[in-house]
């Protein structure tokens, strides 16, 4: 009897392990998968991180090209300046001569008609210099020492003292950059120039009599 009683109960533990050997085995694959999972996200992770590295390294490396295309465009126009510049200067004594030439033409040892060409020639010049960039500087008005350069001063009443007289050389500039500056004549209006002058001795001799009289 304790025989047959035995065999249902060993059927039954069997079962009961089995169950069990079961629900442990299925927790260790739910546990591999969640470690699986968080691998993949670890290494997504690390994936865009890299990507946000790479990216920014390539943001720099455009900005840095931008900027090395900027300065080498900058130093081109520099020297394509310079070299206007320098062709401009060289070119301007030969429009000095042009310009003395018109202004003895049809004198009483000029041919006849020659003013006339020397005329186009003179014009034909300028407008190749303005397409360059060439403009002249004004001598009208008063004397700006960054535009004009004084040849002779002269005494003048009846101006304003620093007041442009007479152009002996055109100036000329390229843009705003001035390659040789006009150089003129300016009055000197001594009445202006001599009232500080009087003012200050006025004051000193106010001064002296003031310490006279406390003495």
């Amino acid at each position: 009897m304790n025989a047959s009683a035995s065999g249902p109960d060993c059927a039954t533990s069997w079962r009961r392990w089995a169950l069990v050997d079961k629900k442990a085995e299925g927790g260790n694959e739910s546990q591999a998968e969640e470690t699986e999972k968080a691998v993949e996200e670890g290494i997504l992770v690390q994936k865009d991180k890299r990507i946000a590295e790479l990216t920014e390294d390539l943001k720099r490396v455009q900005a840095d090209f931008e900027n090395y295309k900027k300065r080498v465009e900058k130093d081109w126009s520099e020297r394509s300046r310079l070299a206007t510049q320098k062709l401009m200067t060289d070119l301007l004594p030969v429009l000095d001569s042009f310009d003395k030439a018109l202004e003895h033409q049809n004198g009483p040892d000029d041919p006849k008609n020659s003013g006339k060409g020397v005329e186009g020639l003179h014009k034909q010049l300028v407008q190749v210099l303005l397409r360059e960039g060439l403009s002249e500087i004004g001598a009208e008005g008063r004397f700006d020492p960054f535009l004009h350069e004084a040849l002779m001063r002269e005494e003048r009443e009846d101006v304003e003292d620093g007041q442009i007289l007479e152009v002996y050389q055109k100036g000329y500039r390229i843009g705003p950059k001035p390659i040789r500056p006009a150089r003129v004549k300016v009055a000197i209006n001594m009445a202006s120039e001599d009232r500080p002058e009087r003012d200050e001795v006025q004051d000193d001799q106010d001064t002296d009599s003031q310490d006279t009289s406390e003495d």
